[in-house]
């Protein structure tokens, strides 16, 4: 019987890329929170005038490491950053950095193009197994559980395919969101989106995203008789895309996102566009007027537009069905130990409606500006009374005209 995996992991040495990236990120706070004498090795850049020790201590006063924070304040003693580059032979590690990296025994590859990772991985003396994270919208048809076209060595490797990464289930907080994008902006109602709302929610939650990497990691390198390349599929959420518009119902009642019209999901294009035009862009842009006259700033047809960007993301994804086999995922949460499952779940139930007023809660918290809320409420009274007078005028000039008319 193999090692379970929190033993497996205690004292080692791990290589990451890809830290500035939503999984990265949340992969090394999942790392130094659960492994408390891992060391952690990043690899990044220096960036808009921000060196390497720079960018990880901004990357640790994010809201997501808030927990991180107050279990372990001193967690990033452990995270050793190293000047490099993804697209660079050696991955443009000076010769004294790569020295510290003789006894990493595990790399996660979780960002940019993969050949150099790999191929630097290869010279590493100590690697039991590395992982890399691919998308699983790559590929047609049927998505098995096997190398689809996919350029990877013949090594100790596990390859994880994710559908859509979406808001946290449980960790760091139930419902965090750090980025604003596609899932997230669907799953709080910030305006229609374009799909089949019958087909599969492709997305996955990002810890268990994570929890997936890790425990793949762990599997690959205890499985005995195994040879060569590894894939696994992750596991969505398990609901369409209509019973989370349902489920999501009262999140986005209790944590209504500031923009204007309709929230969920049509299959028109040509219906898709004419409501986004004439209740999202106009009322937002008609606003921003009213501010600019009132020598206020313009917000809302910014705010439109990031929504916008943030649901078009899912249209490629959410408008055709996606089969994957997913038996090898399903297989390895039943390996790991109970007290595993429960730190390190890969395939779950999921509370839907439970899950999106968490988010919705959230995106409230960390992604929305609070000066929307009161204007969007402010404007939506506005154009409510002016819709209401407009009716009102129109039917006492009809009223008016009929009067008339009766009296010659």
């Amino acid at each position: 019987m193999s090692m379970a995996l929190r033993e497996w992991y205690a004292n080692r040495e791990l290589l990451l890329t890809g830290v500035t990236s939503d999984v990265g990120t949340a992969l090394i706070e999942k790392i130094l929170r659960s492994f408390r004498n891992a060391t952690v090795y990043v690899v990044l850049r220096s960036h808009n005038g921000s060196d390497k020790d720079d960018r990880i201590k901004q990357i640790f006063s994010t809201p997501r490491f808030e927990r991180l924070r107050q279990e372990d304040p001193n967690a990033i003693t452990r995270v050793k950053a190293l000047e490099g580059n993804l697209m660079a032979d050696e991955l443009g590690m000076s010769e004294e950095d790569r020295k510290l990296l003789q006894n990493v025994s595990v790399a996660f590859h979780a960002a940019g193009p993969h050949d150099a990772m790999f191929e630097f991985c290869q010279e590493l003396p100590r690697l039991e197994t590395l992982v890399a994270i691919s998308c699983i919208f790559r590929h047609k048809g049927t998505i098995a559980e096997a190398l689809q076209n996919e350029r990877v060595p013949d090594c100790s490797l596990a390859l994880l395919r994710v559908p859509l990464v979406g808001p946290a289930l449980h960790e760091p907080m139930p419902g965090f969101v750090g980025n604003f994008k596609g899932p997230a902006a669907f799953m709080v109602g910030a305006g229609l989106a374009l799909g089949e709302s019958e087909f599969q929610a492709e997305i996955i939650p990002i810890d268990l995203t994570v929890n997936t990497l890790i425990a793949v990691a762990w599997e690959r390198a205890t499985a005995k008789n195994v040879q060569g390349p590894v894939v696994y599929n992750a596991v969505p959420i398990g609901c369409t895309w209509k019973e989370l518009i349902n489920k999501g119902g009262q999140g986005n009642r209790k944590f209504t996102y500031p923009t204007f019209g309709f929230r969920g999901m049509t299959s028109s294009a040509v219906l898709h566009w004419i409501l986004v035009l004439l209740f999202e862009w106009l009322p937002s842009a008609v606003s921003d007027t009213i501010l600019g006259l009132c020598g206020a700033r313009k917000r809302l047809l910014r705010e439109h537009e990031r929504v916008r960007n943030a649901l078009r993301s899912l249209e490629s994804i959410s408008s055709r069905p996606w089969s994957a086999e997913r038996n090898r995922v399903y297989l390895l949460q039943q390996r790991l130990t109970r007290e595993d499952q429960d730190a390190f779940p890969v395939a779950t139930e999921i509370d839907i409606e439970s899950y999106v007023l968490c988010t919705a809660a959230s995106a409230r918290k960390h992604c929305v500006d609070q000066t929307n809320i009161w204007l969007v409420k402010i404007f939506r009274l506005l154009f409510l009374f002016v819709f209401a007078a407009a009716l009102f005028a129109a039917f006492f000039y009809r009223h008016r005209a009929f009067i008339r008319d009766r009296k010659l």
